[in-house]
Formats: structure tokens, C-alpha cells, sequence
């Protein structure tokens, strides 16, 4: 039996493509061209693989056998395939500039290469089944028109964009369950000057109304139609909700004003279209100090009715003693009435737990039971996470030497058991990596 390319069989089944069509040239594998909810694909027979934003930027590419991302601020990154025993391991690896920018190259020459074909009629067109709509040829002309016009210059240009809204400094994380993201920036830096898991810090500022309006605005301009596959907000800055409450009540606003921050309408269906209009569920934020100033009860569901809908809790360990070596000093009795009050304002929680917080030194039992007894204490309710982060994902303190693999394995499945008890509650207890950190 002949081969049948992937690209041939999406024709027929990528059901998510509600607008397609498969391109079969006189010899060699057929093209197929499609727009889902806020991306456009081709697939030239089974590989190579691009995947495009509605701006022409392209996003995916898979080809020799790996996955290439290119995020917002154009860096690229090799995701590559390897075995270790029985194991299939991903790494991450970022192209080196030379490298990203041949990519570059290729896929604009894809592009360009595949609207002359079709100007010089090559190819033979096949539409889908009557359930889809076929892709007319002139929308594919224009999309591709577009995506060659990212050229060198084009993607110099969009970086100098990103880093005037961004700045030069990696954006800080991402919660695991915020997928897909629109980071606004409320604060930079950190006022303590100790971050979540030690990891560096710069110099605290808090954006006043007009900054911030002008940010929003700028990331409206920077996302343009991709705006369309983000899901949340993300309202980037650790002290972002330690702000006093009617600021932190204008960022949100400012928020829903620039950008359609619609929560509480529950899960979505699929959008096939490729014209769907962009919907956000809420807006996420961040904090790893529970001490005050912090909003009381009748505060938090003063935000949660401005689009507020989960707060991610950065934990290094349940030990105070361990944490006071990251420069924490808030009380389990402080988290706790902090997570009550949360609960109360119908906004969810996840907790972001470091593993092996207490390096080497510190890696007992005590300190894992500590942890888990804290957890447990914690009034968590169906659909918030407990999200397990090994400590040496971030840098640390100084003085703490990192876990083993080994180690951190057996202390990963060490705190699972211990925190079993959480799935009564409907709560999920997932492990998580740096690796699959979100990128915009």
C-alpha cells in the first residue's frame, strides 16, 4: 500500500482546521494548508512542518526530525530527542544566532517558493470534506504574502519592539497552569530584594496608571492578532497584589479595558475559524511573600470581580528555618488564613512547591513532613494544583549545594505520597519543569 503523507490525511481528518485545502503537485508530496484558531499550518507531505501566528510570524517549525520554536522576543529554541535506557528525554536547546536566522531564511523561502507555484497554476487543488470550508486560493496568497514579508530586517525590527515593552531582562515565571499567557508587567523587579528561589533580581518599580496604560498598549501593538491563542492574563511582578488596593484594582481594570478579559463564562469549545475574535479567561498573578500588606477577605473578592480568577503561591519549603535561608520569614499561620481568604473570593490557588529547597544540608524527613504537613493544613478545593519544582530549577542560596538527580527523584516521590490525601479535595498534585516553562 502507498504511503499516505500526514498532509494528505489532514485534508480528510484535521478537523481543527475549519478553512483547508491540499496542494498535489504534478510530482513529489502535496502541501496542505490550513487556519485554526489564531495559527496557520502547512504540511509539505510529512515533514517539514510550519506553524504561523496570524501576523505571518512563524511560531513551529518541525524538520530533520526536531521541533523549533521561535518565541515573541524571536529567540529560537531546539527541542531534541534522546534515550536514556527505556526513557525518551526532551531537551531544550536555544540556537545560537546564525542558526535562528538561517531558520528564518528557510521558512520565508518556503513561503515565497510556494506562492510563485501557485501563481505558475503547478498545483492540482483538492478541498476538504463538505464539514470544512475550503481555503480559497486568494486568502492563502495573502497569508503567505504576509509571512514573506518577515525577512531579516523585519525580525531585527520586531525585536527592538519587544525589548522597548519588555526590557532587556527574561520575564519572570510563568505559573504552570497559565498556558498560553499575555504578560502585562504591574511591577519589575522585587521590593525585598529576595525573589522566589533565589533566582537574581533587579531593581523594584511599580508602574503608575499612565506607565501602565502605555504598556498595555504597547503589548496590544507587540501581539497584534496572536493576542487570539493567549488564554489569561498575566499580571507579571511579585508584589504586583502587595500594591494598595485600589492601585492594584486600576491595573486590573486597565487590563480589561485594553484587552477582552471575559472570566467566568467556563471551559470553551474548539475554534476552528480563522477569524475567531480573542476571549481571556482571567487574569493570573503571582506572589511568594504572605506577609502583609495584602488584601483582606472583602478585598480579594474586590478583585476577583475585576477579572482576578488564581493566584500562583511561590513555596520554597513548609521548614521555616529553610526558608529563612531564601530570606522568607511569613508564618504558616499567615499562608493559611491567606489561602482561606483566597478560597472565599472564588479565586483559584496553586501552589508552587520547591523540592529539595534545603539542599544537600537540609534534605531530611523533618523537612519534608513539614512541608507536606503545611500543605495539607492549607484549605485547597477542587481545581487548584500543587505543582512540584525541583529547587536547583532556580539558582538557590549560595551555601546550599543541590540534590542529586537520585535524590530529588526519591524526594519528589517522597512529597506525592505525602500529599496523596489532597486528591479527596479534587486538588492535583503534578510535577513541573523549568523545561516546559511557558514562552510568549
Amino acid at each position: 500500500m502507498a504511503h499516505v503523507t500526514e498532509a494528505a490525511c489532514l485534508l480528510d481528518s484535521g478537523v481543527v482546521y475549519g478553512s483547508r485545502v491540499l496542494l498535489r503537485p504534478p510530482t513529489g508530496a502535496p502541501v496542505f494548508a490550513g487556519f485554526k484558531a489564531g495559527v496557520f499550518s502547512l504540511y509539505c507531505g510529512d515533514a517539514p512542518v510550519f506553524h504561523f501566528d496570524l501576523e505571518g510570524r512563524w511560531q513551529k517549525v518541525f524538520l530533520d526530525g526536531r521541533h523549533c520554536l521561535k518565541g515573541l522576543d524571536t529567540r529560537v529554541q531546539a527541542i531534541e530527542r534522546s534515550r536514556q535506557g527505556t526513557s525518551l528525554i526532551l531537551t531544550r536547546r536555544a540556537l545560537p544566532y546564525a542558526e535562528a536566522s538561517d531558520l528564518d531564511a528557510l521558512v520565508r523561502a518556503t513561503a515565497l517558493d510556494l506562492a510563485a507555484d501557485l501563481d505558475a497554476g503547478r498545483y492540482e487543488r483538492l478541498d476538504p470534506p463538505p464539514t470544512a470550508r475550503p481555503l480559497a486560493l486568494e486568502d492563502l496568497r495573502a497569508f503567505l504574502e504576509a509571512a514573506t514579508r518577515w525577512d531579516a530586517a523585519a525580525w531585527f525590527a520586531h525585536r527592538a519592539r519587544y525589548l522597548d515593552t519588555y526590557g532587556p531582562l527574561p520575564l519572570p515565571l510563568l505559573p504552570p497552569d497559565c498556558t498560553n499567557p499575555l504578560v502585562l508587567q504591574a511591577t519589575l523587579g522585587d521590593e525585598s530584594g529576595r525573589t522566589f528561589g533565589s533566582a537574581p533580581a533587579c531593581r523594584f518599580h511599580a508602574r503608575t496608571p499612565t506607565e501602565f496604560a502605555t504598556h498595555t498598549g504597547d503589548v496590544a501593538k507587540l501581539f497584534g492578532r496572536r493576542i487570539v491563542q493567549c488564554r489569561q492574563v498575566f499580571l507579571a511582578g511579585a508584589d504586583a497584589l502587595r500594591r494598595p488596593l485600589d492601585e492594584v484594582a486600576g491595573y486590573l481594570d486597565l487590563a480589561s479595558r485594553t484587552f477582552p478579559v471575559e472570566p467566568g463564562l467556563g471551559p470553551r469549545r474548539p475554534d476552528t475559524g480563522e477569524d475567531v475574535q480573542p476571549r481571556l479567561d482571567g487574569v493570573h498573578a503571582f506572589l511568594d511573600r504572605f506577609d502583609p500588606p495584602l488584601p483582606d477577605r472583602k478585598g480579594w473578592t474586590e478583585l476577583r470581580s475585576r477579572g482576578l480568577t488564581r493566584v500562583s503561591l511561590g513555596i520554597e519549603s513548609g521548614d521555616p528555618a529553610v526558608r529563612a535561608r531564601f530570606g522568607k520569614s511569613w508564618t504558616n499561620e499567615v499562608l493559611v488564613s491567606l489561602v482561606a481568604n483566597l478560597e472565599a473570593a472564588a479565586i483559584g490557588v496553586t501552589v508552587i512547591l520547591l523540592v529539595g529547597a534545603g539542599g544537600v544540608e537540609h534534605d531530611d524527613d523533618r523537612q519534608a513532613e513539614a512541608t507536606a504537613d503545611l500543605l495539607l493544613t492549607l484549605p485547597l478545593g477542587a481545581g487548584d494544583l500543587v505543582s512540584l519544582l525541583g529547587a536547583s530549577d532556580l539558582p538557590g542560596p549560595d551555601h546550599l549545594t543541590p540534590l542529586a538527580p537520585v535524590a530529588r527523584a526519591v524526594r519528589f516521590a517522597d512529597l506525592r505520597a505525602r500529599l496523596a490525601p489532597l486528591k479527596d479535595r479534587k486538588v492535583r498534585v503534578a510535577p513541573w519543569s523549568m523545561d516546559r516553562q511557558t514562552a510568549l
